[in-house]
């Protein structure tokens, strides 16, 4: 019997030709996409879940400062993991993990190798964390100096196919063991580890701090609870140990925290932290984008199945005449829909594995599908198929097999009113949510825009960075040469190392008093070491006082720029002239205040405008800031890079421009809407496919009646102003319950982490316009179609 079924099946998705593409179609673009999306979200919630111990590992971070004017760090002091280890029996174990940002190794070929990706370690590491070794001891890989543990991938990069346990790897020019080839790490974690060096390696090289209790920011200290431990119980320990080892000055102005570890990824708040970020909130934009989209698909799918089941009546009737009960016909419709969602559910499997990779590279994730991604995928498959086929099954199903044959035979009107009032809920509920996601990604690129064309405070057209090793021995004393080698260039106009600047991550933060109060009064500021040339440079305002000269002797080591915030913070009343407290040996006798420069954006827009002091400090340039003129922009920089070749022979020359450098915070949004832009699209494309069938079914069953107005002189503009009017209305309808919702969720949703929220009336006029025009062009079709129809052809139209 179900052999049969198929076979019906098949036979009438032949002799529907038509209809079984659309409906093809249109659900196969409905699945990919969700797919796409829900994988993505799937890769993104299950950060951190290959840890064994995920549960019981948290994070000690420690939030720094008073009355409102806090820090929060990722990294803690170097010798609290060992405090914590042997002090607190509720810790299983505790380790230290820092990050080597320019860990460099040689190849076999003696050729220089950045690894970004490399970690000193404790050797507790591999008991905190799930990193199984396929080589080696786990409980001495990481015990001596000089020790090293890397990744397969890694092994198979330095060694080929030759066994790497115990060969050396040369890493800074000192020699490191191979003690443990521990199996790749997963991407989907903040601690993507390549290369783990003993952390004894550190003081063997001479880099312990020699304050291990004043120090902070760097050392990540993770700890493994035991069982049934809360993890908040810790924290007036942790106070305990902290004021035992530094005082209660120091202590006062320090608050720790545990960190869940399944929480790091998501924290873009945190300073110093490690791995890429998350944002939830996108997370839930394309979880609701998949959802909706499947949701347009089903509906698509299940108006196109009642169009084609109530033009099979006669079939019907036919059937049921010859003995078919209606459990067989029930049976029959729902495997012809089940065939046609299991062709496009392997269609849409074959386009997710087609575009998977593309889009992941896209958003700059380079996940790949694991074991339990499959599964996860299998499981999300089966059941789209078994909900959409069930669905869109169903319903068609149970109306048709209800029909009487005799009122068939006779051609009495079927009473298709509530089938057709279903069928007008879906097309209106189709374009309400074409209508969300247009306003959403309206909202998004409106943000985009406002980016653009808003006051940051600086300039960044025309500014070039260059990467400058300031801190290599090397190098240091030879900026000066290079600064006016490179104003000798008249396109070049001005020239400045800086520590940091807009869009480029290195931040420094000081604290800040004015002089004469006490050390409790500071406030904590970001340090912005630059040179004279700073301000023209990026553009800045000064709005009160002077710029940095250098007629002014005093200018080099006691006169300090602050921003506008800074003054608020300060709480300086007379900020020109003021005396501050800085701390270094070279301002020791304080530091004059010589003018105020207007605030601008450091950071992106999402976070508020940071207290600022610039002062000049040669020691901490580590970029260099070019303001170039617009013209001969190519010939400028083969210009600095023959001087910089010149005056640094052997570093290489690395740049890019402050407006890419800046527009790369907003890397995440641009992309999202993008993506969402190209999501909308097919929502719109796949509601458009519903739109076809049910205007052709509408427009079948008024055929004779537009024979008629056609022999009675009727045009065919005014057929298209006719059955296009009751379309447009339902859009109407459509856009007056979507526009609230998207309000809502713009204002309660998207606020959370949108830097502007306005939403002008337009937007959603616009969507709505859209709409209207899509469903207008949609429908036209038809009655073109219609119109051309000969008009005895029409009467007779059965």
């Amino acid at each position: 019997m179900f052999r049969n079924y198929i076979k019906t099946a098949i036979n009438t998705i032949r002799q529907n030709k038509g209809f079984s593409f659309i409906n093809i179609i249109g659900l196969t673009l409905g699945m990919t996409v969700s797919l796409l999306i829900l994988m993505y979200v799937v890769s993104e919630l299950s950060y951190e879940g290959f840890h064994k111990n995920r549960k019981n590992i948290y994070r000690i971070t420690l939030e720094w400062g008073t009355d409102g004017n806090t820090m929060k760090f990722a990294g803690s002091m170097p010798a609290l993991a060992l405090a914590v280890d042997s002090q607190l029996p509720e810790v299983k174990a505790a380790v230290r993990i820092k990050k080597d940002y320019d860990a460099t190794f040689k190849s076999s070929e003696n050729q220089e190798i950045k690894e970004p990706d490399t970690y000193y370690a404790d050797q507790g590491v591999f008991t905190v964390f799930t990193f199984p070794l396929i080589e080696g001891d786990q409980n001495s890989a990481l015990t001596d100096p000089f020790s090293v543990v890397i990744s397969e991938t890694t092994a198979k990069k330095y060694f080929g196919e030759t066994d790497a346990l115990g060969q050396e790897m040369s890493y800074n020019d000192t020699p490191m063991k191979v003690t443990g080839i521990m199996k790749d790490v997963p991407e989907n974690t903040h601690l993507h580890c390549d290369l783990l060096i003993s952390y004894s390696t550190l003081k063997a090289l001479g880099q312990a701090p020699e304050y291990p209790w004043n120090q902070w920011g760097d050392d990540l200290t993770y700890v493994l609870l035991a069982d049934n431990v809360k993890a908040n119980a810790l924290i007036p320990k942790l106070d305990d140990i902290l004021n035992k080892n530094t005082g209660e000055w120091l202590s006062s102005k320090m608050k720790f925290e545990m960190q869940p570890l399944n929480q790091i990824h998501w924290d873009n708040t945190t300073r110093g932290d490690i791995g890429p970020k998350g944002n939830k909130t996108y997370v839930y934009i394309f979880l609701s984008a998949a959802i909706f989209i499947l949701l347009i698909a089903c509906f698509n799918f299940l108006n196109l199945s009642i169009s084609r089941y109530l033009g099979r009546v006669t079939e019907v009737a036919i059937r049921k005449t010859a003995g078919a009960r209606r459990k067989q016909l029930v049976f029959q419709f729902l495997t012809e829909t089940m065939v046609i969602v299991v062709i496009s559910a392997v269609a849409g499997i074959f386009l997710f594995e087609q575009l998977y990779y593309s889009l992941y590279s896209y958003l700059g994730n380079i996940d790949t599908i694991t074991g339990n991604h499959f599964i996860t995928l299998a499981g999300l498959v089966f059941l789209i198929v078994v909900v959409v086929g069930l669905t869109a099954g169903i319903y068609p199903a149970l109306y048709i097999s209800r029909l009487i044959p005799v009122k068939i035979f006779r051609k009495e009107p079927l009473r298709t009113g509530g089938s057709l009032s279903v069928r007008k809920v879906l097309v209106m509920t189709q374009f309400a949510i074409a209508i969300i996601l247009l306003t959403g990604t309206a909202i998004i690129f409106r943000q985009l825009n406002y980016v653009k064309n808003s006051d940051l405070g600086f300039s960044k057209e025309d500014v070039v960075l260059l990467n400058f090793p300031g801190q290599d021995t090397k190098v240091k004393g030879k900026y000066d040469v290079l600064r006016d080698e490179l104003l000798k260039n008249s396109n070049i106009r001005y020239v400045s190392g800086a520590y940091t600047v807009p869009g480029i991550n290195s931040q420094m933060n000081i604290s800040v008093s004015q002089a004469g109060e006490a050390a409790e009064k500071s406030v904590i500021i970001q340090a912005l070491p630059a040179d004279f040339g700073f301000v023209k440079s990026m553009g800045l305002e000064i709005v009160k006082g002077r710029d940095f000269s250098k007629d002014y002797s005093t200018d080099p080591s006691g006169s300090i720029l602050i921003n506008q915030s800074a003054v608020k913070a300060l709480g300086l009343k007379q900020p020109v002239g003021s005396k501050l407290v800085i701390p270094g040996d070279n301002y020791k006798d304080g530091v004059t205040v010589i003018g105020v420069v207007k605030d601008f954006h450091v950071k992106s827009f999402h976070e508020k405008i940071s207290p600022v002091i610039i002062y000049i400090n040669p020691d901490m340039y580590i970029t260099i800031v070019m303001k170039i003129r617009h013209d001969n922009v190519d010939a400028t920089l083969s210009y600095a890079k023959d001087v910089w070749n010149s005056v640094l022979p052997g570093t290489p020359l690395i740049y890019r421009h402050l407006d890419d450098a800046y527009n790369a915070l907003y890397g995440t949004e641009q992309k999202s809407g993008r993506l969402l832009t190209v999501f909308t699209v097919l929502a719109i494309f796949i509601s458009c496919l519903g739109l076809f069938g049910f205007s052709s079914f509408i427009v079948s069953k008024r055929i004779k009646e537009v024979g008629i107005r056609k022999v009675l002189g009727a045009k065919p503009s005014g057929m298209l102003l006719m059955l296009s009017k009751q379309f447009s209305v339902w859009i109407l309808i459509a856009g007056i319950i979507a526009c609230p919702v998207a309000w809502i969720i713009a204002k309660k949703w998207l606020g959370s982490f949108a830097f502007h929220i306005r939403i002008e009336w337009w937007i959603f006029a616009g969507a709505i316009i859209a709409e209207l025009l899509i469903a207008f062009l949609t429908v036209s079709w038809q009655t073109w179609r219609a119109s051309t129809r000969n008009p005895v052809e029409a009467l007779r139209y059965e």
